[in-house]
């Protein structure tokens, strides 16, 4: 028993200094206006570097894009120094609009990829109302064919008839 609560003291202490350890707040980062060059306001992601007067500030988040009162875009470096932020979001526009096209078609080709394979249904369809139809036409020549055949046994007496005048006296 003593071993066993020696055991989850140990795991108990280990807990603690690891959540003490995950909760201890990160250092503080210095503010943007103490970086001198690019890559190094760039290396943390809530600055903006300007490359006319080269100066880091902080960037705008009341803004989606920079105003141009704190740097143009043309100039201004955010995420990596040798793209400039008009750069960027033209490249990101030109990915988001080649993703869309391409979902799109991929969305379009499934839809007609789906319609293609209703096709054979119709195909099969078409198929048995042809066969119906030969059928039909088989079993109306079939019966042609019969009243003509039944028509010569009667004129030759090979079926016997009631109404036939050279008929056989039966029982009379």
């Amino acid at each position: 028993m003593l071993k066993r609560s020696s055991g989850c003291a140990v795991v108990f202490a280990l807990l603690v200094a690891a959540a003490a350890a995950l909760s201890a707040t990160p250092a503080p980062k210095a503010p943007c206006k103490t970086f001198t060059t690019c890559d190094s306001c760039l290396s943390n992601v809530s600055c903006l570097w300007c490359q006319t007067n080269l100066s880091c500030t902080e960037y705008p988040v009341a803004h989606l894009l920079p105003p141009a009162s704190i740097c143009p875009l043309s100039e201004a470096r955010w995420g990596v120094c040798w793209v400039n932020f008009e750069a960027l979001i033209i490249a990101m526009a030109v990915v988001g609009g080649v993703l869309l096209l391409g979902i799109t078609v991929c969305c379009c080709c499934c839809c007609c990829r789906c319609r293609r394979s209703s096709r054979p249904d119709r195909v099969e369809e078409e198929y048995a109302r042809r066969r119906e139809e030969i059928k039909q036409r088989s079993d109306d020549r079939k019966a042609e064919r019969r009243a003509r055949h039944d028509e010569i046994r009667k004129k030759y007496g090979l079926i016997p008839d009631s109404d036939h005048p050279y008929s056989r006296f039966e029982n009379e």
